[in-house]
C-alpha cells in the first residue's frame, strides 16, 4: 500500500533531535570550546556571591551524581550536574491583589497553547504568585505528560510573575533555549513522568524536592549555541512540512 510522502511523525523526529542533543550527538564538539567544568566553576561563585549578598537562600547540599544515575554518556567536554546546583531563583512571591490597579504579565498554565501572556490587572488575580525575569524558563509541574516548557519573554512594560504551577530555573550563564530544550527532552519527561504526587492524569504533579536533584546534561556554552541553532533549523523544516502536509490535505479532502 503506497503512503502519503509527507504523512510522517514529526513529534517523533523532534524528540529524537532532542535526545540527540542531550547526549552530544546533534553538532561536532569543538577542542576549541571552553569545557563545561569552568562553565559549572563560573556558575558556582555566581551562586556564592547571590548568597553573600543575600539575594538567594543557601541551597541544601546534594549528593556526587553516581554513574548508575547517569543514564547515557555525554562528551568530555560536558559535565553531569543536578538541576539545582545551577539555579539560582530566589523564590520571591508577590500579592497582586494588594495592587489592585497595577498590569502585571502572568505566565499561567492555561494560558500556555497560546504562548502569549496574559496581561492582567492585579485585581483581578486571586492567588500569590512567583516573580520571574526575562530568560527565566518554566517547567510545568501539573501533568508532567505534557511537556509544557516557558521561556520568560525579554520586552514587556510590566512587572512579570507566573503561577505557582511552575517550577522556576533562572541561569543566567546558560544559554535559556538550551535549558528549555533540555527541559523538553525525553530523558528529562522521563524522568518527571516517574516521581509524581496525585493520581489520575490531570491530577499528577512533579515533584520540585525531586525535581531540584534530577542529574542535567550541561554541555559548554559555545555548544550550546550551536545546540539551539541546529534544533531551531531542524524542527522548523518539521514545522514547514507539517503546513504543506496541512494544506495538501485540505486540497485532497
Amino acid at each position: 500500500m503506497k503512503t502519503n510522502s509527507l504523512d510522517f511523525d514529526a513529534q517523533a523526529l523532534r524528540e529524537k533531535i532532542l535526545d540527540l542533543a542531550m547526549r552530544g550527538k546533534l553538532v561536532k564538539q569543538d577542542p576549541n570550546d571552553e569545557p563545561a567544568s569552568v562553565l559549572l566553576e563560573k556558575i558556582k561563585a555566581e551562586k556564592a556571591e547571590l548568597v553573600k549578598e543575600k539575594k538567594i537562600k543557601k541551597s541544601k547540599s546534594l549528593p556526587e551524581i553516581t554513574d548508575d544515575e547517569k543514564p547515557f554518556d555525554i562528551p568530555d567536554s560536558w559535565e553531569w550536574v543536578r538541576l539545582d546546583e545551577i539555579n539560582t531563583y530566589n523564590g520571591k512571591s508577590v500579592h497582586p491583589d494588594k495592587e489592585p490597579t497595577k498590569n502585571f504579565e502572568l505566565y499561567s498554565v492555561p494560558i500556555y497553547e497560546t504562548r502569549q501572556p496574559e496581561i492582567t490587572v492585579g485585581k483581578e488575580i486571586r492567588s500569590n504568585k512567583q516573580t520571574v525575569e526575562p530568560e527565566d524558563v518554566l517547567l510545568c509541574k501539573i501533568n508532567p505528560r505534557i511537556n509544557r516548557v516557558w521561556k520568560v519573554g525579554n520586552f514587556t512594560q510590566y512587572e512579570t510573575i507566573a503561577s505557582t504551577e511552575w517550577i522556576v530555573v533562572r541561569q543566567k550563564e546558560i544559554i535559556p533555549e538550551y535549558l528549555r530544550y533540555a527541559l523538553m527532552s525525553p530523558y528529562f519527561r522521563k524522568l518527571l513522568q516517574s516521581n509524581v504526587s496525585g493520581v489520575g492524569g490531570s491530577l499528577t504533579r512533579a515533584k520540585p524536592v525531586l525535581v531540584r536533584k534530577y542529574p542535567f546534561p550541561l554541555p559548554p556554552l559555545e555548544e550550546q549555541s550551536r545546540i539551539f541553532y541546529s534544533t531551531i533549523r531542524k524542527t522548523s523544516d518539521f514545522a514547514e512540512v507539517e503546513g504543506v502536509r496541512f494544506s495538501y490535505a485540505r486540497k485532497i479532502g
